[in-house]
């Protein structure tokens, strides 16, 4: 069968994967992203065809970036919780995707994955907490 066929055929496998990706991360990843990353994941040998669409389309720096975890509602943390109770990383990391390849493809993909520790925290409110006091 040809490559062109096999991709007509596929597409709506496709669409529901990508669709799938989308109601796993929530409301951040937008469709387009989703579907590159759905296409680097199941057909690797398309990279050049996520390229091209990157290309067409640029946006803002590639690679992958992380959304704040204090800027979520409750209801969204607790529903990352869960989901990282669950299976312990993010859809998008569950991919396995290597981050060279997202950010050789041009993609940005904002993804989330645990929320900070008390060591984080406790390092952020110390960083906060010293500029406060360095400003005349």
């Amino acid at each position: 069968m040809k490559l062109h066929t096999t991709r007509w055929l596929l597409a709506p496998v496709r669409q529901l994967r990508t669709r799938q990706l989308m109601a796993r991360h929530g409301p951040t990843l937008l469709y387009d992203t989703a579907w590159a990353l759905i296409t680097l994941h199941r057909a690797p040998a398309e990279t050049a065809l996520v390229r091209a669409w990157a290309r067409e389309n640029p946006g803002t720096a590639p690679g992958v970036h992380y959304d704040h975890w204090d800027a979520l509602s409750a209801a969204e943390k607790q529903r990352r919780l869960r989901w990282l109770r669950r299976h312990g990383h993010s859809p998008i990391q569950l991919l396995r995707l290597d981050s060279g390849l997202i950010h050789s493809a041009r993609l940005h993909v904002l993804d989330w994955g645990p929320p900070p520790g008390p060591a984080e925290e406790h390092s952020a409110k110390l960083h906060l907490w010293s500029e406060t006091r360095e400003q005349p």
